[in-house]
């Protein structure tokens, strides 16, 4: 059996290679192939790293741009209620001018009444569509009518003449009187204020 198998091998024949041998410089194709690999492992980390980060900071941004609407409306807010707390000091500045104008007024007719006479009530009320126009409605007790024409020559020494008027009395001496009051002479009324703050 020996013997055959060599008399089969030697009817063999020698055959030439069909393709040559690859160039031994393509020996580096799989070494770059598992660089690219590994490159690509690297970037595809590195992108996951950046997103992340993008993330983050998108998310730190969209905070701030929250805290940056809260703040603006807290700063709105303050801003309406200091344009309110300015409107209040207007208003309050322009109270104060108008009764300054009714201060010498005021203490005319108080000091008008004599030791035996009371003021009961006195009220003033400023016209807005003419600021030289004042209502007074005044009523006292003891003096009757006497008393109320010292209280007018009062009025009429502050620069103001009576018109429209209308009186009445009551039991126990109460007077009752109601008129308008028309600003005839502007100076008496400084000279009164000047009096009174120096």
């Amino acid at each position: 059996m020996s013997h055959r198998e060599n008399f089969l091998h030697d009817l063999k024949t020698e055959r030439q290679d069909l393709t040559k041998p690859l160039p031994k410089i393509l020996i580096i194709v799989p070494i770059l192939f598992f660089i690219s690999l590994i490159g690509a492992i690297f970037l595809n980390v590195l992108f996951f790293l950046k997103i992340k980060e993008a993330e983050a900071l998108s998310s730190d941004w969209q905070q701030r741009a929250e805290s940056e609407v809260f703040q603006k409306k807290q700063t709105g807010m303050t801003i309406d209620l200091i344009k309110k707390e300015e409107q209040k000091g207007q208003e309050i500045h322009k109270w104060v001018e108008g009764a300054m104008q009714m201060q010498p007024l005021a203490l005319s007719v108080s000091r008008s009444m004599g030791p035996k006479s009371s003021i009961e009530e006195l009220s003033l009320y400023k016209d807005k569509n003419n600021p030289n126009q004042i209502l007074i409605q005044l009523s006292f007790i003891n003096g009757g009518q006497k008393q109320l024409d010292d209280t007018l020559s009062a009025i009429n020494t502050v620069g103001y003449r009576a018109y429209s008027a209308n009186q009445s009395s009551e039991q126990g001496g109460k007077v009752n009187y109601k008129a308008t009051l028309i600003l005839q002479n502007n100076e008496s009324i400084n000279k009164e204020l000047t009096t009174n703050y120096e």
